[in-house]
């Protein structure tokens, strides 16, 4: 129940799309029905599980397509997908390109339908020009997502809307409780994209073929003074370990404004097999159990759970509630903020990497508590926390688990994008009411028309097999030319050897004439 749900096109109800929110009954459902109840709703279900920053889709032309989203000043609301780069904290405006399905491939393959993804320009409140990115409009089905959402990017795409299948009972209420997870390849795609239903999508999709549509796309947080962030993960985890590194830098800008607070993916297990949970859990009751961060190797879930504890100890001993501004307009009594903690997960990766052979060099207690003592840790305090607390910490970790091992919450709502630290970054600076000067300097303006990161070309292309074939070539003309040097070398000294042994011959030949006369 708490590993992340599925959403495949291909096996899925609309019961098994809810996962862990929201019933369609009952108070909570019908507030989560409301457009002035949904925030709420969402808040009171955050334990169970938090709605998903919404993606909102503002409709701004034609006047004739705004009008028939009036009921909702033309917006539409969808679920954004876990992988991409979503343009937290900006406004884009954007022309729907729509392409029909011409081999029933349904958008997952580049020769099912081609798009015209010209650059357009649209015209602000200002009269002036303004250019617009491409939003290309696919139907869901027959592929993964992220399947869907390389084809458009490869076309063209800066960003993606999917439509739900016409068989599909969702409706836009719905999609705040859906979490759009990727197939095993997001980590390739470096765009924004989103699930809308399909009565809103099939009138955008109507709309598109007929004429030029001109969309916004935002990405809206619950607002506060201060923001608070949940982060759950693996402490062995090497994306968790990297993402803490370099979100180090940024963590100590926001400490006055933000608050942290560390979850780790702990699960239990049938005590009456212990061949099933062997080497994953801390004992043969199988209560707490980890990850196995490298299979076969010698870490366990055990050591996880360790450290796991071990870095919750260090974040309750070193944090320090201080009383600031926000925290005052929050009605905060203080920001929390544990300097050592994250200067030890700063250089846990580095300091502690998972494959040596030496134990006091590997991920493990020994090379833990010579990092601790490097930073600055109080190492006593922490083995008293651990001691005392193993228990009860572990087992609270076993009940508040989110939808997935890894997983960000902001304000209450679930993350989605990328676990990137820059893009989280901008998330959170996204979740202020005011945003503050910490944030302003962090931040750099995105350019929507460049993908988050370049995505890197897959295989060799042409340029680096010349390149190749041309050093090959190169280092076997001068291997054979200091062959060449070589071979001369050992025929000079073969000869002088040789005239030498003549010569000492002949030298001989001559004393023994010289003696006989």
């Amino acid at each position: 129940a708490n590993r992340r749900l599925p959403f495949s096109p291909h096996s899925f109800s609309s019961g098994a799309l809810r996962g862990r929110g929201q019933p369609p009954g009952g108070l909570l459902g019908a507030m989560a029905r409301s457009n002035a109840g949904a925030a709420v709703g969402c808040l009171l279900a955050a334990l169970l599980q938090p709605c998903a920053v919404v993606a909102q889709v503002r409709v701004m032309s034609p006047d004739w397509l705004v009008r028939k989203f009036s009921n909702t000043m033309g917006r539409i609301e969808g679920s954004t997908a876990t992988f991409g780069a979503p343009f937290y904290g900006d406004r884009v405006l954007g022309s729907l390109v729509y392409g029909e399905s011409q081999l029933n491939h349904q958008h997952c393959a580049a020769d099912d339908y081609t798009v015209s993804t010209m650059e357009k320009f649209g015209t602000d409140s200002n009269s002036q020009k303004t250019r617009l990115i491409n939003i290309i409009l696919v139907r869901r089905g027959k592929c993964s997502f992220t399947t869907k959402v390389k084809v458009a990017y490869d076309k063209g795409a800066h960003a993606v809307i999917i439509v739900d299948r016409e068989d599909s009972e969702l409706t836009t209420a719905d999609m705040k409780n859906i979490i759009v997870a990727d197939d095993g390849f997001g980590d390739k795609i470096h765009i924004p994209s989103v699930l809308i239903a399909k009565t809103e999508g099939n009138k955008l999709i109507e709309a598109a073929k007929s004429g030029q549509v001109l969309v916004e796309l935002a990405w809206d947080l619950p607002t506060d003074h201060i923001v608070v962030t949940d982060l759950w993960m693996s402490s062995a985890s090497q994306v968790s370990l990297k993402f803490l590194k370099e979100f180090s830098p940024k963590r100590r800008v926001l400490n006055e404004v933000m608050i942290f607070q560390p979850h780790y993916a702990v699960f239990g297990m049938d005590g009456s097999n212990p061949q099933i949970y062997n080497g994953l859990c801390s004992d043969d009751s199988g209560q707490f159990c980890a990850e196995d961060p490298d299979g076969a190797g010698p870490i366990k879930g055990k050591d996880v759970l360790d450290e796991d504890v071990r870095q919750l100890c260090i974040h309750m001993v070193h944090k320090v509630l201080r009383s600031t501004e926000a925290s005052t307009k929050a009605g905060k009594p203080g920001v929390e903020y544990a300097a050592k903690y994250w200067d030890y997960v700063e250089q846990l990766l580095d300091s502690c990497p998972l494959g040596l052979a030496n134990p006091q060099d590997r991920f493990g207690t020994e090379c833990s508590t010579r990092l601790m003592n490097k930073v600055g840790i109080d190492v006593p305090r922490v083995a008293a926390c651990v001691r005392v607390n193993t228990t009860s910490y572990l087992k609270a970790e076993r009940e508040h688990q989110a939808w997935s091992p890894r997983a960000l919450r902001i304000n209450g709502w679930r993350y989605s994008g990328i676990l990137d630290a820059d893009l989280v970054m901008r998330a959170i600076c996204s979740g202020f009411v005011t945003q503050p000067t910490e944030c302003a300097d962090l931040m750099k303006k995105r350019d929507p028309f460049v993908p988050y990161f370049e995505p890197k070309p897959e295989g060799v292309t042409f340029l680096q097999m010349l390149m190749w074939l041309l050093g090959v070539c190169l280092v076997l003309f001068g291997s054979m030319l200091l062959y060449k040097r070589y071979l001369k070398k050992e025929m000079r000294t073969t000869l002088r050897e040789e005239v030498m042994l003549e010569v000492q011959a002949q030298m001989g030949e001559y004393q023994k004439m010289m003696g006989s006369s």
